[in-house]
């Protein structure tokens, strides 16, 4: 899909089409924005336009998942037993692209899933959004959150758990 001149990964494409696959393989998928709200420049004064994936134009920026993709996450949100919030889906500093993130937030908030959010910029969100209380669980950790997640061993939980340990 065109991204215009939003940031990207281009070397990580092959590893998200495996993610992709896997889950297709599992009876399930990866939720892809069907709409996105773009804007010429980064600024907090620029002008935010929705638009269909398919017509980002190359000179735009994606800075937020439009209504319709927010919506649908919602849903999807709404009926998890588990959810691992880690990073906005927009530039929710910014007002204009904040409306995705706060749907996000909100529908969060709302679900009855435990939920588990991780790094820095999830944090200011939460905050911004004033859903502190209806997370289950806040890590300030962004990266350790996530490697703790993946089942790595962390050295200073490592260390804690050589200390649990009686001694022989």
């Amino acid at each position: 899909m065109p991204i215009g001149r939003s940031l990207a990964e281009p070397s990580l494409v092959g590893e998200a089409r495996a993610v992709i696959e896997a889950m297709r393989a599992r009876g399930a998928e990866v939720p892809i924005p069907c709409d996105v709200v773009t804007a010429r420049e980064f600024k907090a004064e620029a002008t935010a336009t929705v638009k269909r994936v398919a017509d980002v134009g190359a000179d735009e920026l994606i800075l937020d998942i439009g209504p319709e993709s927010a919506a649908a996450l919602g849903a999807i949100l709404k009926s998890a037993g588990t959810i691992v919030w880690n990073g906005p889906v927009g530039v929710f500093e910014f007002d204009a692209f904040s409306h995705g993130t706060e749907a996000i937030a909100h529908a969060i908030a709302a679900s009855g899933a435990f939920s588990i959010a991780g790094g820095g910029d999830t944090l200011a969100a939460i905050a911004k959004f004033g859903i502190e209380k209806d997370i289950g669980y806040i890590s300030t950790g962004g990266g350790a959150f996530l490697e703790m997640l993946e089942g790595r061993t962390l050295p200073a939980v490592e260390i804690l758990e050589r200390r649990a340990r009686p001694s022989t």
